[in-house]
């Protein structure tokens, strides 16, 4: 009995190991820092490339980032003016709103079909002298929406070249905070009201708070989604025009930022009597949400703003600014989405799960299978690495058909402990762990 004991403990401190290694394998990367950006904290993705604005000494300074934040162009001057004040993705244009010190009242649409190495002017919007700053854009994937920071909203039908005012006719009405859409259904957020509804595309307008106040709102996907101060994240349910709550890591946390690449997530949380910012993940699309590491990207994280975060296809990525002992630290951060720990619930629900990477036993001794679907035929790589990251063996590099496949990896060489394989191919990539014993 005592060495099935001995091998049982044995086990069982290797799964430690392996939980324990889940969450240190994945780290958050600082990929950019400045300590001159008093007014910090906007990330932008479109494709596969980043955009940030920061703000020092007067003026505004706009960056691009084509190699994941590795990186960054200072693309200021493709603008009349300095003030690039928001950046939206839609389809294949990236556009930007901006304005001239000259004329106040005129605001300019800039627009690239190269992802932001070139701009020209789209269109101007005159908002009139009582209408507000047009600071933001927004779009349900048809149509594009300007936002004033009053009570005018600007829809345009053909790509941002032209647009149509709506007046919010609403009680109270004094600050437009934030707006999403899906079709004819408006969202509102109103400075002291909370959100605020309508189903004709803007004629009418009731009162759509959840339980408590939204404070912003957000078109994500197919879906909308609010922040609703220490009540967390809610999703609307357009079907039934309710608010339907999402989730909440904790008491005294708020939610700040939300971003997607189309089929991962990611949230920010920050604590209100601990100052940590805390970041989340879902792959299936916020049914179930798995903490990204147990390490905040440090203590006291000052990012306010609602566009602190953004997603492609290989990162997350976070905005991060801090004012400590006279220095200001304004940085960005990336974290691998294929070193991302999954919750079992998020796994089974993920998008990608017909490749069905496994293998078998788990844990094992001195050989185990892993296997795998293609649903389509490629490229395929699967190699193994140890707990530091290194590359220990690769088990195959060749196109493969559509089928089922199954490899065997032999560990003789390899001290008892916790091991990852790699399943990469031409659209997906996906990295789990196992545990080698003696």
């Amino acid at each position: 009995m005592k060495p099935k004991n001995n091998t049982l403990f044995l086990i069982s401190t290797l799964l430690c190991i392996f939980f324990i290694a889940q969450n240190a394998f994945s780290q958050w990367e600082k990929v950019y820092s400045n300590s001159v950006w008093g007014n910090f904290g906007v990330l932008y993705s479109h494709k596969n490339v980043l955009f940030q604005v920061g703000f020092s000494n007067g003026s505004y300074q706009t960056l691009r980032s084509s190699d994941n934040g590795t990186s960054w162009s200072d693309i200021t001057s493709s603008f009349p003016d300095d003030n690039v004040y928001h950046i939206l993705s839609f389809g294949n244009t990236v556009l930007a709103v901006t304005d001239l010190l000259g004329g106040p009242n005129d605001y300019f649409i800039y627009a690239s079909t190269d992802d932001g190495i070139t701009w020209s002017e789209k269109s101007i919007i005159d908002r009139g002298p009582n209408n507000g700053a047009v600071l933001s854009l927004a779009s349900d994937g048809n149509n594009l929406f300007a936002l004033t920071n009053r009570r005018s909203i600007y829809k345009s039908t053909d790509g941002g070249s032209t647009w149509v005012e709506t007046v919010i006719n609403y009680t109270g009405t004094s600050s437009i905070l934030s707006f999403a859409a899906s079709g004819n259904t408006y969202l509102a957020v109103l400075e002291g009201v909370g959100a605020i509804l309508s189903t004709d595309a803007g004629l009418n307008w009731t009162l759509k708070n959840s339980t408590t106040s939204i404070a912003r709102v957000y078109k994500i996907n197919n879906d909308i989604w609010g922040f609703a101060g220490f009540a967390g994240i809610y999703k609307y349910n357009l079907s039934t025009n309710t608010w339907e709550n999402n989730y909440l890591p904790g008491s005294f946390y708020t939610p700040i930022s939300i971003a997607t690449n189309g089929t991962q997530l990611i949230s920010s949380f920050s604590g209100f009597l601990t100052s940590d910012t805390r970041y989340y993940s879902s792959n299936n699309n916020g049914t179930s949400w798995s903490e990204l590491t147990t390490e905040t990207i440090g203590i006291g994280n000052k990012i306010l703003s609602p566009y602190a975060l953004a997603v492609n296809s290989s990162y997350y990525f976070a905005a991060y600014w801090k004012f400590a002992n006279s220095v200001i630290s304004a940085e960005v951060y990336r974290l691998s989405l294929s070193d991302t720990p999954l919750s079992s619930e998020a796994f089974e629900n993920n998008i990608n799960k017909t490749f069905q990477l496994k293998n078998y036993p788990n844990p094992f001794n001195q050989t185990t299978t892993i296997s795998f679907s293609m649903p389509i035929s490629g490229n395929v790589s699967l190699k193994i690495f140890n707990v530091l990251g290194q590359e220990i063996d690769e088990l195959i590099n060749e196109n493969l058909a559509t089928g089922s496949y199954s490899f065997q990896w032999n560990a003789e060489k390899q001290a008892s402990g916790v091991y990852f394989y790699k399943l990469i191919t031409d659209s997906y990539s996906e990295k789990k762990k196992m545990v080698l014993y003696r």
